[in-house]
C-alpha cells in the first residue's frame, strides 16, 4: 500500500490529545470511548448519535472537514518546472483521518465498515448520512404521533409537562424542532375539563406564554384544584334516627360526648374510624320501641337504618316535637297518645 503522506521531511506536526491544544500546527487525537458515548446503532438513533459528532467537531473547529468547506489540500505544489510536496497536505490528511477514525469508533460494528470504505472524513460522513437520514425522518413522524396522543389523564401536571417536553426534546434532536406556540397549544389540548378555566385565559392572551411560565401557572392551578377538592370532602356529615316510646318521663335528652347512652346528642363523635371534627351526628331513641321503628327528617344529610321498608310516609296521629327534652305544655294535647322529643 503506498503511502500517500510521503517522505518526512521533519516538519510534521505535532499530535496531541484533544485535551491538549496548547501550541501551533496542533493535529488533534480524540478519546471516542468518553467524547462519542452514544454510537450509532441504525436510523432510531442518528438524530442523537449526529448531534453528539456535531458538538464534537465545532467544538475543536473542525466541522470543515466534515461539510467540505476545507478541502483536502494539492498533494504537491508546482514551482515553475519544480513539483515538490504541499506542506499544506499533511497536517490536513492527518487530521481528516483522525476524524474518520472516531467515526468508526463511534459507530456499531456492523456499520463501521460504510466508515472505512470511503477515502475521507467527508465522504464516510455522507455515506452515513444517505444511509440513515431517511430513516431518521421515520422517527420523527412516529414521535410526533406520539406527541399528539399523549394527554394528562390521571397524570400530575408535573408528569404531563414532563412527558411532552421530553418528546419535544427528542423532536428537535431528529430535526423536528416543536415551535413554543406550538408546544403550548399541544399542552392545552391534552389537559381535562377541569383545567377549562385556565386554558380559556391562555387562549385569550394577546401574547403568547413561554413555556417555563405555563408550566408554573398550571403547577399553581392544580394546586388550586386540589385544596378545592379537599374543601368538598370536609363538608360534615350529620345523621338523625329517632324510635318511639310510650314512657314520656323516661324521654328526656341527655347530652353527652360518649355514645354509650340512649336517648342523647353527640354533637361530637368520637368514634376512632373517622375524623371526629367534621362527622356531626344528633340521635335521639326510646326505650321501648315499636314494631316498625321509623327515621324523622330533621335534614340530616346521611339517614341510616337496618330496615329501609321502614322508610314511608307516616300518616298516624302520634306528635314528634322539636325541643331541649322538656315537655310544652302547650303542644301537648289529648289527640296525641304518644310524643317523642328530638
Amino acid at each position: 500500500m503506498t503511502n500517500p503522506i510521503g517522505n518526512n521531511n521533519g516538519n510534521n506536526p505535532t499530535v496531541v490529545n484533544a485535551d491538549n491544544t496548547m501550541g501551533s500546527n496542533i493535529i488533534i487525537q480524540f478519546n471516542p470511548a468518553s467524547q462519542l458515548p452514544i454510537k450509532l446503532s441504525g436510523g432510531h438513533n442518528f438524530a442523537t448519535w449526529k448531534a453528539q459528532f456535531f458538538m464534537l467537531m465545532y467544538g475543536y473547529n473542525l466541522f470543515d472537514h466534515l461539510d467540505g468547506t476545507t478541502p483536502a489540500p494539492n498533494r504537491t505544489i508546482a514551482l515553475g518546472t519544480n513539483i515538490s510536496p504541499n506542506p499544506a497536505f499533511l497536517p490536513w490528511f492527518r487530521q481528516d483521518k483522525l476524524i474518520q477514525n472516531a467515526l468508526m469508533a463511534s459507530v456499531e460494528p456492523i456499520i463501521a465498515s460504510t466508515v472505512a470504505i470511503p477515502d475521507s472524513a467527508k465522504s464516510a460522513w455522507d455515506a452515513l448520512h444517505t444511509t440513515y437520514a431517511n430513516k431518521s425522518q421515520t422517527r420523527v413522524f412516529s414521535l410526533r404521533d406520539q406527541l399528539s396522543c399523549v394527554t394528562k389523564d390521571s397524570r400530575s401536571i408535573t408528569e404531563y409537562l414532563h412527558k411532552i417536553r421530553s418528546l419535544s426534546d427528542e423532536l428537535a434532536t431528529a430535526g423536528g424542532l416543536v415551535s413554543n406556540p406550538e408546544l403550548i397549544v399541544k399542552i392545552l389540548s391534552g389537559l381535562g375539563p377541569e383545567f377549562r378555566e385556565i386554558s380559556a385565559a391562555i387562549h385569550a392572551r394577546d401574547t403568547t406564554i413561554s413555556y417555563e411560565e405555563f408550566f408554573e401557572k398550571l403547577l399553581d392551578y392544580e394546586l388550586f384544584l386540589r385544596h378545592e377538592d379537599a374543601k368538598k370532602l370536609s363538608s360534615p356529615i350529620t345523621a338523625a334516627v329517632a324510635t318511639p316510646t310510650k314512657n314520656n318521663t323516661n324521654n328526656r335528652r341527655q347530652t353527652t360526648n360518649s355514645q354509650q347512652w340512649i336517648g342523647h346528642t353527640a354533637n361530637v363523635c368520637r368514634s376512632k374510624s373517622h375524623n371526629h371534627f367534621e362527622a356531626k351526628a344528633n340521635y335521639a331513641a326510646g326505650f321501648t320501641a315499636a314494631t316498625y321503628p321509623w327515621i324523622v327528617d330533621l335534614g340530616a344529610t346521611y339517614h341510616i337504618t337496618i330496615k329501609p321498608h321502614n322508610l314511608q310516609p307516616y300518616h298516624g296521629n302520634e306528635d314528634v316535637s322539636m325541643g331541649d327534652g322538656f315537655e310544652n305544655a302547650e303542644t301537648a294535647g289529648a289527640q296525641s297518645n304518644k310524643k317523642w322529643t328530638v
